[in-house]
């Protein structure tokens, strides 16, 4: 894939901030879910689906303690746990959403025979990326994004950059 130059390398972290969003977002599904008088037997099992829905959301930012993107210049990434061998490189998929507050995108792994190999929704928010020179990797991570969704096809010409 790539040369092996890297453009930058992005730290993580857990955000509490988001993780009470999220919560909150999963709680208010909930209610909701018992406010619409739906059949018991309908309701449970979606209060359940909710459920394990946030204890996704609770590991997903868990598994941000030490976590690092590394970004290529011509548009492939890396994981990268600390004190671990990189991942292989992975694309941005299209459909990546760009708030000013939020960013949210999916990854895609490719085995050798060219056939998709595993998908990864990533959640990430100013507050995650460890940076000591204010938000300037934030900036960075966001435009890098913009540049790849863009790059990567007609298909996908059209991130969602909410302003």
């Amino acid at each position: 894939m790539p040369d092996g130059s890297h453009l930058l390398t992005i730290r993580l972290r857990p955000s509490p901030a988001l993780l009470a969003v999220i919560l909150i977002a999963h709680f208010a599904g909930a209610v909701a879910l018992f406010l619409m008088n739906l059949p018991l037997m309908a309701t449970i099992p979606l209060v359940l689906l909710l459920f394990v829905s946030a204890v996704l959301a609770v590991r997903a930012q868990a598994h941000k303690r030490g976590l690092s993107l590394v970004l290529a210049a011509d548009g492939a990434l890396r994981v990268c746990r600390e004190g671990s061998h990189y991942d292989p490189w992975a694309r941005v998929l299209p459909g990546t959403v760009l708030f000013p507050a939020v960013l949210w995108f999916a990854l895609a792994w490719t085995a050798q025979d060219g056939r998709p190999r595993r998908l990864r929704l990533m959640l990430i928010a100013p507050e995650v990326i460890e940076d000591q020179r204010g938000n300037t990797q934030w900036r960075r991570l966001r435009t890098w994004l913009r540049h790849r969704t863009l790059e990567s096809g007609p298909e996908s010409l059209n991130p969602v950059d909410v302003v």
